[in-house]
């Protein structure tokens, strides 16, 4: 249902479109963190092997789609592959729909999960993330995913094996779960009392599949993080912009020692993409970032603390506001329920709901094991949190929208509770409320 419903607002509001096809500016060629459909139909593999600016599952996915429509002129060809991405977000759309019914009917009911499943078809940063040519909706998706089989894993059917796919889907999706995320994760899995046996083969899994392609990052181009999500990220998160490097002398140790040929992979060498796009997978655009940590952390030993720290309280305002508004949206904009729903999913009315839900919730706790098996649940959403503050400023309210399924499951479940003690409070024939035999907070 949830996949009919977006196929048909799409089709409601394309006549607004200024191209009949795309609901925002940029088509998928004008993503910083995509490669040209022109190398994808050319060179696929040549040019995932030497992709630096991303993880790749979002670029084998449009290498995919420009093998099929491989006869196509240029122009002709971006409107195929982003018209199929729109159809594959529909999916993904459709999918987290679908998993925040099941695990809200799981803790609280067929009544609460209808809630649930209803508003987050109807959430606007939801509807504008699944009509925007990135992997923001399947990151989303992911991370619902990841959260769920962590929160199962010590219930009936929890499996070590799904929780590693998640977490590789994420690693191969998206920047801001690199390799570091894996570790983070271990340490949940011992603060929610899995044996280390288990922890083990999470850790052996995931390095089986991720170990070799950071290795392979590393024997390329001197890092073992993407490119976007690195010197640029950190320079503009502190405050410094996008600092010129002309007039910057950097010491010799600073740059790559060795890159490869421009002549290994057209990724690597051509300016544009498709449309005249910078192609920020260049080994100048490598260089200038790896060139820009340098600057941010001399920046970082120089420039005022209150500098910086004014900084990150500018990038916590921006992740605070609604994330539908990270651009502006021919379908989203024109939605009659958009302002009350952004207002429940933005600063101050979200943190209020969290914190009112999430009280109660604490209460319940009943000793310190208890207490670290939610730190382990809560963990994951934390560390978006202050990744997506302290390492971005700008799109900081997209990164929000990571987590924002997980959040609606909790104020679902949590919600439901808090009503039905309310309910029975001023009942005249009040019954005692049974707890749920699972929580979202164990």
């Amino acid at each position: 249902m949830s996949f009919l419903f977006l196929l048909a607002l799409e089709a409601l509001f394309r006549r607004f479109t200024p191209d009949g096809l795309r609901f925002q500016a940029w088509n998928s060629e004008r993503m910083m963190q995509t490669l040209s459909l022109r190398e994808l139909r050319e060179e696929p593999v040549r040019s995932l092997w030497y992709l630096h600016i991303q993880p790749p599952l979002l670029d084998v996915f449009r290498a995919v789609l420009a093998w099929v429509h491989g006869a196509l002129d240029s122009a002709a060809l971006v409107d195929a592959v982003d018209r199929w991405t729109y159809v594959a977000w529909a999916l993904v759309f459709a999918a987290t729909v679908t998993l925040v019914f099941a695990w809200v009917y799981r803790l609280a009911g067929r009544p609460a999960a209808i809630v649930g499943a209803g508003v987050t078809a109807l959430h606007p940063g939801a509807l504008a993330f699944a009509t925007l040519l990135d992997s923001t909706a399947a990151s989303a998706l992911a991370f619902l995913w990841f959260c769920f089989e962590l929160w199962k894993l010590k219930r009936e059917g929890g499996s070590i094996a799904r929780l590693a796919a998640a977490s590789l889907v994420l690693f191969f999706v998206r920047s801001i779960f690199q390799w570091p995320f894996f570790l983070l994760v271990a340490l949940c899995l011992v603060l929610r009392s899995v044996p280390l046996r288990r922890v083990g083969r999470y850790l052996a899994v995931v390095t089986l599949f991720a170990g070799p392609y950071v290795a392979k990052q590393l024997a390329l181009f001197g890092t073992s993080m993407t490119s976007t999500f690195d010197g640029l990220n950190l320079c503009r998160a502190i405050g410094q912009g996008e600092p010129d490097l002309g007039g910057v002398r950097l010491p010799p140790h600073v740059l790559p020692a060795s890159l490869p040929s421009p002549s290994s992979a057209a990724v690597l060498r051509q300016d544009e993409k498709l449309g005249g796009y910078y192609n920020y997978n260049h080994l100048d655009a490598l260089r200038y970032s790896v060139g820009l940590k340098y600057v941010c952390r001399r920046a970082l030993l120089e420039q005022p603390l209150s500098v910086t720290l004014a900084s990150f309280a500018e990038n916590a305002s921006l992740y605070g506001e609604p994330s539908s508004r990270y651009q502006p949206h021919v379908l989203v904009d024109r939605l009659p329920w958009r302002e009350p729903l952004d207002f429940v999913f933005s600063s101050p009315m979200l943190w209020l709901l969290l914190l009112v839900t999430g009280v109660p919730a604490l209460k319940r706790l009943e000793d310190r094991a208890a207490w670290l098996r939610v730190a382990g649940l809560v963990l994951p959403v934390l560390f978006v949190v202050v990744v997506s503050i302290l390492f971005e400023k700008g799109e900081n309210m997209r990164f929000k929208y990571f987590i924002e399924p997980v959040l609606l499951v909790f104020l679902c479940v949590e919600g439901s509770r808090l009503a039905a003690r309310v309910l029975a409070r001023f009942s005249t024939d009040a019954v005692p409320v049974k707890p749920h035999d699972s929580s979202v907070v164990r």
